[in-house]
C-alpha cells in the first residue's frame, strides 16, 4: 500500500508525444501551448509551494522562541521543521522552478522528438514538486509536533520579547 500516493499510469514520453500531437490535430503551435499550459501550471504549484515554506519561515521568526521556550524536544522539532522547509524550498526552486524556454528544444524537422523532450522535462519537474511536497509534509510534521510540545507545556515562559 502506497501512502499519499496515487496511482497513475505511466505512459512512454515517446507514446505521449505521438498521442499529444495527435490531440492536437499535428499542429506543432498547439502542441507546444498544450505543453506550456502543463509547465505552467506546475510552476504555480511551485510558487504556492514556495509562498508555504516562507509563511513558515515567517512565523518561526516571530514565535519560534517562544515555542523552543517550552522544552529541549520542542527546540528539536522545531528546528528539524524549519531546516526541512528550507531543504523544501531550495529543491523546488532548483529543480522545478528553474526556466528553460520550450523553444530552446524546437526542431521543426522532427516535431515528435521536440514534443517528447519537453514531455520528459515536465515529467521531471512533476516527480521533483513531489519529493519537494514530501519535504514540506515532513517539515509541517515536526513543526506541528513542536507546537503540541508548547501546547502540552501551558506554563508562563520567561522568554524575554525582543
Amino acid at each position: 500500500m502506497k501512502l499519499f500516493m496515487e496511482t497513475e499510469t505511466k505512459l512512454d514520453p515517446a507514446k505521449e508525444a505521438q498521442t499529444v500531437y495527435k490531440l492536437c490535430s499535428r499542429d506543432v503551435k498547439e502542441t507546444l501551448l498544450l505543453l506550456e499550459t502543463q509547465l505552467n501550471t506546475i510552476h504555480t504549484r511551485v510558487q504556492v509551494l514556495l509562498s508555504f515554506c516562507g509563511i513558515v519561515i515567517t512565523t518561526t521568526g516571530f514565535s519560534g522562541r517562544l515555542i523552543a521556550g517550552t522544552h529541549l524536544a520542542a527546540q528539536l522539532f522545531i528546528v528539524i521543521g524549519l531546516a526541512m522547509m528550507v531543504i523544501c524550498a531550495g529543491y523546488v526552486f532548483d529543480r522545478v522552478g528553474s526556466v528553460r524556454w520550450i523553444t530552446r528544444d524546437l526542431d521543426l524537422d522532427r516535431p515528435l522528438d521536440t514534443v517528447q523532450r519537453i514531455i520528459e522535462r515536465r515529467n521531471l519537474k512533476t516527480r521533483a514538486y513531489r519529493r519537494g511536497g514530501y519535504f514540506l509534509f515532513l517539515g509541517l510534521i515536526f513543526y506541528s509536533i513542536s507546537i503540541a510540545i508548547m501546547l502540552l507545556n501551558p506554563h508562563v515562559l520567561d522568554v524575554p520579547v525582543r
